[in-house]
């Protein structure tokens, strides 16, 4: 069995904290590229968690990977929830990249 995170983080989020428009962007355009798979096990364990197709950021895919693993391990199945429980932990990489290539 395989998650798409791609196909769940496409969709719109409601955000109670705005964010600056170029981590928006800069998110948005990398999802559009991502494709993570999850691997579960006939128990619904997780096995392993593969990039399908990159976002061309190893950082990004490494994060987006971790993320869905950790977001599924506390029981998340659904699609609003998934994208509730990653696109955070996105934001606050792409913060950090942008602060980086500010610098």
């Amino acid at each position: 069995m395989s998650l798409l995170l791609a196909a769940l983080l496409m969709a719109p989020a409601v955000q109670d904290v705005p964010q600056p428009p170029e981590e928006e962007i800069v998110v948005t355009a990398r999802l559009r590229a991502l494709d993570v798979h999850l691997q579960l096990d006939r128990k619904k364990r997780i096995r392993s968690c593969s990039i399908a197709r990159t976002s061309g950021d190893s950082g990004f895919d490494r994060t987006a990977c971790e993320a869905t693993v950790a977001c599924a391990r506390t029981g998340i199945n659904e699609a609003a929830a998934m994208r509730a429980c990653v696109r955070p932990q996105l934001l606050a990489y792409a913060r950090t990249r942008l602060g980086e290539e500010q610098e």
